[in-house]
């Protein structure tokens, strides 16, 4: 058991002001006040830095496209980054001011699969996410920040785990912070005295409709043709949100809100894939009931976590490009198949990708893409019971609910 203090590197900066005191950076070497300095030589891919000589150097900073930030404050691993980011710079630096900056050139990369995730007010982080631990064996003191979207912070600390995996796990605002939306996780450790600052990048969109962080939004889908009547309790205030033309609730409409005491109660009508009733939520949901209608639906809240669901389950299908050139692509599915276009501009299908409904009840999806980390991205309702690819040479993969498939797994798999 060490007997050093665990040091508190809480940062009164978020994403914004970070990076505009990074951006004040000097490119390439600056001249010693005294003595010979060595530059460093390092290979940046996509979301890795490898130090081939540290040369003067002896810590580090790497700035990701999203905002996120790793330090490296008195170290020099071989290997250190944040596994599903792209690098946008990194700078190592030695004791006497001198710093040694270098670019990514090819930032049209595939970073893969993130280490660090978040939803509404959640933060998760994996080993992963560590990769600069292999360098320095032993003991870990660490400590652990949430930084949330209204400005304030919340320090969750761990000490002495064995291993980064005392790091990992599942964080979230608790007290007066219960319910905030998570701007950042921001993760200490002292090998190497490293941190890692990691942004979360839709924050901005789990804002939508909220008056407050506290606030929760809860929205009643349609998921199948067909109407839903429904009703539902609150204990603590509710009010209607729009979030565009398709999803948002119309008080004085098809929807009311009546409000007795310290409770609410919600009535309303929706239906139809895509289409929704959105409310703000200031208190625990206490009873749900489909009044009428012979719609299906879903009923998800927050981060967007199901709560009640009675249709069918879905997956999320995507089909990726893994290097440069085409890939043509077919697979049928014994239930539903839409195209999912809000994706990103990389992994959304397009007009160039085909969705068949075929006399037996199946349907066929015939797609097109290319390219190092492009795709096309498909919600499926039912089993995939064949998938070839029709043309192209390009290298691809299936990802099946974020999980990596061949297609001989995919379709085995049911």
């Amino acid at each position: 058991m060490t007997d050093r203090p665990l040091r508190n590197t809480r940062r009164t900066f978020l994403a914004s002001s970070a990076l505009g005191a990074l951006s004040a950076v000097a490119t390439g070497a600056t001249a010693a006040a005294t003595g010979e300095t060595v530059e460093p030589t390092l290979t940046i891919e996509c979301s890795t830095v490898r130090v081939d000589d540290w040369g003067s150097a002896f810590g580090a900073r790497v700035v990701f496209e999203d905002g996120s930030v790793v330090y490296i404050d008195e170290g020099a691993p071989e290997t250190f980054g944040a596994p599903g980011r792209v690098v946008e710079s990194v700078t190592l630096h030695d004791g006497d001011g001198n710093e040694w900056t270098r670019t990514n050139d090819a930032t049209d990369c595939d970073p893969g699969g993130k280490s660090v995730t978040f939803t509404d007010s959640r933060a998760t982080v994996r080993p992963g996410q560590f990769l600069e631990t292999d360098t320095y064996p032993g003991e870990l003191i660490s400590q652990v920040d949430l930084h949330f979207v209204d400005g304030t912070s919340q320090e969750k600390v761990h000490l002495d785990p064995q291993t980064p995996d005392g790091i990992t796990g599942v964080y979230r605002g608790t007290g007066e912070h219960a319910g905030k939306v998570v701007e950042a996780i921001e993760m200490f450790h002292d090998l190497g005295y490293v941190s890692h600052y990691i942004r979360n990048p839709a924050a901005e969109q789990y804002l939508l409709g909220k008056a407050t962080p506290q606030e929760r939004l809860v929205e009643v889908m349609g998921a199948s043709e067909g109407a839903v009547d429904y009703e539902f309790t609150v204990d603590g205030p509710v009010r209607a949100v729009t979030l565009s033309d398709r999803r948002g609730a119309s008080p004085g409409g098809n929807d009311d809100i009546s409000t007795g005491g310290d409770t609410t109660t919600v009535t309303g009508t929706t239906g139809n894939p895509g289409y929704s009733d959105v409310y703000a939520v200031g208190g625990a949901i206490t009873d749900f009931t489909q009044t009428g209608g012979d719609g299906d639906y879903l009923l998800r809240e927050s981060e967007w976590r199901v709560i009640e669901d009675t249709a069918p389950a879905t997956d999320l299908l995507a089909v990726v490009a893994t290097e440069a050139g085409e890939v043509a692509y077919e697979f049928t599915v014994d239930g539903t198949v839409r195209k999912v276009t809000n994706a990103g501009p990389r992994r959304s299908a397009a007009d160039n990708d085909e969705v068949v409904e075929n006399d037996d009840g199946t349907v066929t999806v015939s797609g097109f893409t290319g390219n190092t980390g492009y795709g096309d991205t498909y919600a499926v309702t039912g089993d995939v019971t064949d998938f070839a690819r029709t043309g192209g040479d390009a290298a691809f993969r299936v990802d099946y609910n974020g999980r990596e498939r061949t297609p001989e797994e995919l379709v085995a798999q049911h």
